[in-house]
C-alpha cells in the first residue's frame, strides 16, 4: 500500500473515531441531563432594587423610593416603565432541565458567558448566559452553584436593551390643530394657517408666509406636507442622554441649522401651546433636541430638510393665479397696446358664457389656460422697466379684492415675470405666455371677422 492510500485510510478511520466520539459525548451529555424543575429566580418584581446586565454595553440601575436611576450618572432620565417591565420579566426565571454533573463550563459556553445578569432583592442573583441549545429554543445558564440550567432563550430578549434604549424619550405632543410654524435660521420664516383670512384675493389659500404685516400666500399641499413633517415625526433613536455644551458640535447642534417652533392646540383644548426643537447634521446623520433639553436624538432626513428648506421659494404656489371663475364678471385684457373687455356669465352647471362687444365667444379654454400658467424654478426677479407682454384686470363680485390685476412682463427670451396686484413676482416660461397671447388673439380675431 503506497503512502497516499495509507493516508486516505487513516483519515477515514479518524473520521469514524471522531464521529463516534461525538455520539458517545452526546450520549454521556444526555445521561447527565435531568428533568428537574428549578426556580432560578422567584421574587416580587416590586422588591427588586438593583438590575445590571451586559447586552451591547454594561448597564446598572438602582431603584430608590420606587424610582429607577442609572447607577453611573444620575443626570440620565430613565424610562421607568421599561425598567419596571424588565424587572417584571426577570423576577421569575424557571429552568425545566439541568445538568447534574458539570465537568467544564466551556462545553455550555459558560466559561466566557455571552451575557450576565445581576438581580438584587432580598438576596443577590448572579446569572451567566451561555450557548443556545441545539433545539427547544433554550439557553444554558449558570448561577454559580454546581449545576448548569436550561431556560427559555427569551431570557436574552428580556435584556436586549442598550443604555440608550433605557432613556426616557421626551414626548412629541399630539397636535390636533396647528396655527403656525416658525423656523429660525439664516433666513427665518414664519408660516401661519388661517381659513378665510382675507390675506389675499382667494380664500382657497389657507397657508401664508408672514413678513411683518404682510402675508404671502403659499401652496396648500406643499405647506401642509411641511407642517406634517415638522410636527408628526418621531425620534428615531436617543444618541446622547445628556450632551454637554462642548459635545453638541458633534451633532451639529452647537449652532443649529434651524430652530422650529410649532404653535398648536391639543384635541379638546382651547389654549395654544408651543413645541420647540432644534435640528443639525453631522456626517450623514441628522439630529434634533428640544430647545431647552440636553437629550439628543437622531431624526429622519425628511424632518431636517423640511426645517432647513422652508422658504417662500420652496412653498410658493405652482400656479400664477388661482381664481374661482364664478366670482369673475369681466376681464380687461391688455394686449399689443389694445384693451379688450370680456364679459363672463356663469351657470349652475359650472359652464361659462363669455362675450366680447356683445357677441358670444369661445373663451372657456382661455380661462383654463390662464389657470394653468405655472411658476418656474427660476429665481425671482425685479420687473424694473421690463416691457409688458400681456395684462389682465379681473372684475369680481366679491366684497374684498373685487379687482385683481395680473401682468406678464418680458424679462428675457426665456422668462416673463408675473406681477400679481403689483406686488408678488414670479418667473414663468415666456413660451407659455406667448401661447396664451396667441390663443387670445385668435379668439379676438375670429370674433372681429364674424362681425
Amino acid at each position: 500500500m503506497n503512502r497516499r492510500k495509507r493516508l486516505a485510510v487513516l483519515l477515514g478511520v479518524l473520521a469514524v473515531c471522531a464521529g463516534g466520539a461525538v455520539i458517545i459525548s452526546r450520549i454521556n451529555f444526555e445521561e447527565k441531563m435531568t428533568g428537574t424543575t428549578t426556580k432560578v429566580v422567584d421574587v416580587d418584581s416590586a422588591e427588586i432594587t438593583y438590575l445590571a446586565w451586559n447586552y451591547e454595553d454594561e448597564v446598572a440601575f438602582v431603584r430608590e423610593d420606587g424610582e429607577w436611576e442609572y447607577e453611573a450618572d444620575e443626570k440620565m432620565s430613565v424610562d421607568q416603565n421599561l425598567l419596571d417591565e424588565i424587572a417584571e420579566n426577570l423576577s421569575q426565571i424557571t429552568s425545566d432541565k439541568r445538568v447534574e454533573e458539570v465537568k467544564t463550563l466551556g462545553i455550555y459556553g459558560l466559561s466566557d458567558p455571552a451575557y450576565t445578569i445581576t438581580i438584587e432583592a432580598d438576596e443577590t442573583y448572579e446569572i451567566s448566559i451561555g450557548d443556545e441549545t441545539f433545539s427547544d429554543g433554550e439557553v444554558y445558564i449558570s448561577t454559580g452553584d454546581d449545576y448548569v440550567y436550561l431556560t427559555d432563550s427569551e431570557l436574552i430578549e428580556n435584556i436586549s436593551y442598550s443604555l440608550l434604549d433605557c432613556v426616557q424619550k421626551e414626548e412629541i405632543p399630539d397636535m390636533e390643530t396647528i396655527s403656525s410654524v416658525s423656523v429660525e435660521k439664516e433666513k427665518s420664516v414664519d408660516i401661519v394657517y388661517e381659513e378665510n383670512s382675507g390675506y389675499c384675493y382667494s380664500d382657497a389659500y389657507t397657508y401664508y408666509l408672514k413678513d411683518g404685516d404682510e402675508y404671502r400666500n403659499l401652496d396648500n399641499t406643499k405647506t401642509e406636507e411641511t407642517f406634517a413633517a415638522l410636527s408628526e415625526f418621531a425620534w428615531e433613536e436617543c444618541v446622547d442622554y445628556y450632551a454637554e455644551d462642548s459635545e453638541l458640535a458633534s451633532y451639529g447642534l452647537d449652532e443649529p441649522d434651524a430652530a422650529v417652533t410649532v404653535v398648536y392646540l391639543e384635541e379638546g383644548e382651547d389654549e395654544k401651546q408651543e413645541f420647540s426643537y432644534e435640528v443639525g447634521t453631522s456626517g450623514d446623520a441628522y439630529y434634533a433636541k428640544l430647545k431647552d433639553s440636553s437629550i439628543v436624538y437622531s431624526v429622519s432626513e425628511d424632518v431636517y430638510n423640511a426645517a432647513v428648506d422652508a422658504s417662500y421659494k420652496e412653498l410658493k404656489p405652482d400656479e400664477v393665479i388661482l381664481l374661482d371663475w364664478d366670482t369673475v364678471e369681466s376681464i380687461d385684457i391688455g394686449i399689443d397696446g389694445n384693451i379688450y373687455e370680456i364679459e363672463i356669465e356663469s351657470s349652475e352647471d359650472g359652464e361659462y358664457t363669455c362675450s366680447l362687444n356683445g357677441s358670444e365667444i369661445e373663451f372657456g379654454d382661455i380661462l383654463d389656460q390662464i389657470s394653468d400658467i405655472a411658476v418656474s424654478d427660476e429665481e425671482e426677479a425685479e420687473t424694473d422697466d421690463s416691457k409688458a407682454e400681456l395684462s389682465f384686470t379681473f372684475h369680481r363680485n366679491t366684497e374684498t379684492y373685487d379687482t385683481v390685476e395680473l401682468e406678464f412682463d418680458q424679462y428675457n427670451g426665456t422668462y416673463c415675470i408675473a406681477v400679481l396686484n403689483g406686488e408678488d413676482t414670479n418667473c414663468v416660461e415666456r413660451e407659455a405666455v406667448i401661447d396664451l397671447k396667441e390663443a387670445i388673439n385668435s379668439v379676438i380675431l375670429d370674433s372681429t371677422y364674424e362681425e
